[in-house]
């Protein structure tokens, strides 16, 4: 139980609070345009965009940088559900494999690789 004496609450909340209110609004904000499936993304580089005007501009708290790595270790298990969906629905889906595997590339390899460069040279 030492280790729940060590963590920073008020940093993972705030943090918490951050992630869900940026996503939240994006998905409202997209729902006005008829296309709440776009809330994730645009919730994504709406926070991307402020997070990198507040580190040119002031930087980065060092609390928040700490609470958010600490959430992208801790989170790596949450893709384990999410893997074994798509292994089911590969065996399912026959000839539209390759689209499906481009589709995947394209939209998870290619952003990784360029998080990667960016995490590279900023951190």
């Amino acid at each position: 139980m030492q280790w729940i004496k060590n963590i920073d609450w008020p940093a993972w909340i705030g943090t918490l609070i951050l992630i869900i209110g940026f996503r939240e609004l994006a998905v409202w904000v997209t729902s006005q345009f008829h296309h709440p499936e776009l809330g994730n993304l645009a919730g994504l580089i709406g926070l991307l965009i402020l997070l990198t005007i507040w580190r040119m501009t002031t930087g980065l708290p060092q609390r928040l940088v700490d609470t958010t790595n600490r959430l992208m270790k801790e989170s790596g298990f949450a893709f384990l559900p999410i893997c074994a969906g798509s292994l089911i629905m590969l065996v399912q889906m026959g000839k539209d494999i390759p689209l499906f595997l481009l589709v995947l590339v394209v939209s998870t390899l290619i952003p990784l690789w360029i998080y990667a460069k960016i995490a590279k040279k900023w951190l």
